[in-house]
């Protein structure tokens, strides 16, 4: 079971990323190499006009987790696959809309 649950809205962005570096040369020719076997991933998570409880449960377990400091697990509702994860800032930024209800967002990356 992933430590993490919360789903977030429909709203959801899911970015493959690589490592490449490039070296040119003098003579115009440019060589490629791939630093990683294969890619990562991140995740964006976007919650709009949710309750009270849903902003105490994202941030006491971001506190828990130190930010990005500590790894854990999510299921990423595109493919239904457990990831270890980690949140890729150190800040989480709410806001207050009304009484008890907040919009956040936050970004995960893959961790290997």
């Amino acid at each position: 079971m992933a430590d993490l649950t919360f789903q977030g809205d429909y709203t959801f962005e899911e970015t493959p990323q690589f490592k490449t570096l490039i070296s040119n040369f003098e003579n115009g020719v440019e060589q490629r190499r791939n630093k990683w076997s294969s890619g990562i991933r991140e995740f964006k998570i976007v919650a709009k006009n949710r309750p009270l409880t849903d902003f105490e449960t994202i941030r006491d377990f971001f506190i828990a987790k130190k930010g990005a400091y500590t790894s854990f697990t999510w299921v990423n509702p595109n493919d239904n696959v457990e990831y270890t994860v980690r949140f890729k800032e150190d800040s989480l930024r709410f806001t207050l809309l009304s009484y008890q209800r907040y919009d956040f967002e936050f970004s995960l990356i893959e961790i290997k």
